[in-house]
C-alpha cells in the first residue's frame, strides 16, 4: 500500500496557515469598521444594528473557521442555529409585553 501524496476528502484545504490569515484579516477589517461606526453622526438605532449585525458575522467567523464548525457535519448546525433563531424569534414575540411594564 503507498502513502497518498496529497490528502483528500473535507479537511485538504484545512492544512497550513492561510485559511487563519484571512479570517484573521476579516476579523480585522470588521473591528475597524466597527469602531469607524462609533464616529459617524447616524441615528442610534442604525448604528446599533450595523454594530450587532458586525458581532454576528465577527462570531460566525470565529465559529466556522477557528472552531473548525465549517467542516462538521449539517446536524451540529442545525443544533446551533435553530436555538439560535428560535431565541430571536421568542424575543420579538415577547417585547410588546416588556413595553407595557414600563
Amino acid at each position: 500500500m503507498e502513502p497518498q501524496a496529497h490528502p483528500s476528502g473535507p479537511h485538504a484545504e484545512d492544512h497550513g496557515y492561510r485559511v487563519y490569515g484571512t479570517t484573521w484579516f476579516w476579523l480585522l477589517i470588521i473591528t475597524i469598521a466597527e469602531v469607524g461606526i462609533t464616529f459617524l453622526h447616524i441615528p442610534r438605532v442604525l448604528m446599533v444594528l450595523g454594530l450587532v449585525g458586525m458581532a454576528i458575522a465577527k462570531a460566525v467567523l470565529i465559529m466556522a473557521y477557528f472552531m473548525h464548525l465549517k467542516f462538521e457535519r449539517r446536524t451540529l448546525t442545525y443544533m446551533i442555529g435553530l436555538p439560535m433563531i428560535l431565541i430571536v424569534v421568542l424575543y420579538f414575540a415577547l417585547w410588546p409585553d416588556a413595553l407595557l411594564l414600563f
